[in-house]
This record gives C-alpha cells, sequence and structure tokens, in this order.
C-alpha cells in the first residue's frame, strides 16, 4: 500500500471515483473556451479547439482563447505539451 501524499492537482489514478473526478476537470476548460467563441472536443485526453476565423476580431478572440487555456493550465498545474500540439487551417473557397 502506498503512503499517503497530497494531491496538488490532477486526479487519482486506479481510484473508483477517478473517472468521474476526470470528467468534471476535462469539462471546465471548455466552459472557459467557448467564452471566446471556441468549439472543443475531447476525446480521452485529448483537446481539439477550433473556431472560425472571419476578420481581424476571429483572431483576437482565438489567442484569447489559446491565453485562457494557458492561464487555466497553469492554475491547475497541468502541463500542455506542445510538441504534441499542431495547427490546421481550412481555407473555404
Amino acid at each position: 500500500m502506498s503512503d499517503p501524499t497530497e494531491l496538488l492537482s490532477g486526479v487519482v489514478q486506479g481510484s473508483g471515483i477517478g473517472p468521474i473526478m476526470f470528467t468534471v476537470f476535462i469539462n471546465d476548460p471548455i466552459d472557459v473556451l467557448e467564452r471566446y467563441g471556441a468549439t472543443c472536443k475531447l476525446f480521452a485526453d485529448d483537446l481539439k479547439l477550433y473556431l472560425r476565423v472571419s476578420n481581424p476580431c476571429d483572431i483576437v478572440n482565438l489567442q484569447l482563447a489559446l491565453d485562457a487555456l494557458a492561464d487555466w493550465e497553469k492554475c491547475w498545474q497541468l502541463s500542455v505539451s506542445p510538441s504534441k500540439c499542431c495547427i490546421m487551417c481550412i481555407f473555404a473557397g
């Protein structure tokens, strides 16, 4: 049996309540990002964020959403892996 320790961030793995805690925990950034008009899709521990950019204000909102995500990750001591992040631009004709 492991020694007890204080949990500073994240979700305890292997616990009965862990999956519920993870769902509550991971849904929080969605609320933060949607304030800036961004749409989020989640699968396991992946988050996809997208926003239609049709004017300069949308670019500002996208940057604000990314800044809010960075603030959220610092607050909850959860690091995003930049090496696993990518950008995809789709241009409509």
